[in-house]
């Protein structure tokens, strides 16, 4: 059994997840607007087509679905994972520049600084991966892990060099927090997958979906009262 259905019996598992999808969708339209409304839109263009492109993917995949061959749809789906992937570290990037810039440019130290936390972000990754099991039987996306740990990192420095009302402290400290439970997300899926233990594997997936709404729910509230972005 579903662990919310255990605590709501009358609700199916297509239910609840029909009113995750609903609610996800309507707090990411609320935060993409929030980002046009405080000018933050303009400072971190990549990030607002980041959430642009999740209130969008969501929609289509989901319209589509059984509407189009297998073959298509999977082959689109792989397209938009890819696309995710190469948003999401020009985020980082993005994220990485407005620190500097907040440090006060390419000084020396800012320099050393940013390889120091590429190097501790991608020993992180080869460690982290080294405990996870040799044969599960689903694989885990590693660069996941890269871009969690990357993001911890890179919170980390917003608190040193970024004042509370920076939006790039808001913005790093919401994908930190999601960061820190993906990592644990995937162990324990992993874990449970070797085991067969699928109401596990589920409940570890429908935390990652969870904490992805507190995030929202964290920067809509957060970059709302936000400076405006171009005092970054």
């Amino acid at each position: 059994m579903h662990p919310l259905t255990a605590i709501m019996p009358h609700l199916t598992q297509t239910t609840i997840n029909t009113l995750v999808w609903i609610v996800s969708l309507a707090l990411q339209l609320a935060l993409f607007s929030v980002l046009f409304a405080r000018g933050i839109a303009r400072r971190f263009p990549i990030f607002t087509a980041l959430i642009g492109f999740y209130l969008l993917r969501s929609p289509l995949l989901f319209l589509i679905f059984n509407h189009i061959a297998p073959a298509s749809y999977h082959s689109l789906y792989a397209g938009l994972a890819l696309l995710d992937l190469l948003l999401q570290t020009a985020v980082a990037v993005e994220i990485l520049l407005a620190l500097i810039h907040a440090g006060g440019g390419w000084t020396h130290r800012n320099l050393l600084t940013t390889v120091a936390v590429l190097c501790l972000a991608a020993l992180a990754t080869a460690l982290t991966t080294t405990l996870l099991p040799a044969h599960a039987p689903i694989p885990v996306d590693r660069t996941q892990f890269a871009f969690s740990f990357l993001m911890i990192l890179l919170f980390a420095w917003a608190l040193r060099v970024t004042a509370a009302s920076n939006p790039v402290r808001h913005i790093a400290g919401g994908f930190a927090l999601y960061g820190i439970v993906n990592v644990g997300a995937n162990f324990g899926r992993a874990y449970a997958a070797l085991q067969n233990n699928i109401p596990l594997y589920a409940t570890w997936s429908y935390a990652l979906a969870a904490i992805y709404l507190v995030v929202v729910l964290f920067w809509l509230l957060t970059l709302r009262t936000a400076r405006n972005a171009d005092a970054v």
